[in-house]
């Protein structure tokens, strides 16, 4: 193989296409998000029957959220729940967690005790 052939378009496509594939982030567990935490997350409801009006376009959108606290949510329950962007639309503010895809969280304001 000759230097031209190892450094193609092709070859480095061939070659970085495992490392792409490995360099996928796991989700991280929505119970490891604390109070005040901000994660950076994927919007992806769990269900479209429930969804606030103006919120489709966000579906599948990575964003940044703040864990602001929890709601009651029937049938599920007290959910924790998360501030929407700033430049989402005015109506809804929260969404719950487990609408979130949580890819990492950015602690900014750490209240964790010990």
């Amino acid at each position: 193989m000759t230097d031209r052939e190892r450094t193609s378009p092709d070859s480095l496509a061939q070659a970085g296409a495992p490392a792409a594939i490995s360099n996928r982030q796991t989700p991280v567990d929505r119970n490891a998000v604390q109070y005040l935490d901000r994660v950076r997350a994927i919007f992806r409801p769990t269900s479209s029957d429930t969804l606030a009006p103006g919120l489709a376009p966000f579906i599948g959108v990575e964003d940044i959220f703040r864990h602001v606290g929890t709601a009651d949510i029937a049938p599920n329950g007290v959910q924790p729940m998360m501030q929407c962007p700033s430049h989402w639309p005015n109506g809804p503010t929260w969404v719950p967690i487990r609408d979130l895809e949580v890819l990492e969280i950015l602690e900014d304001q750490d209240v964790r005790a010990g």
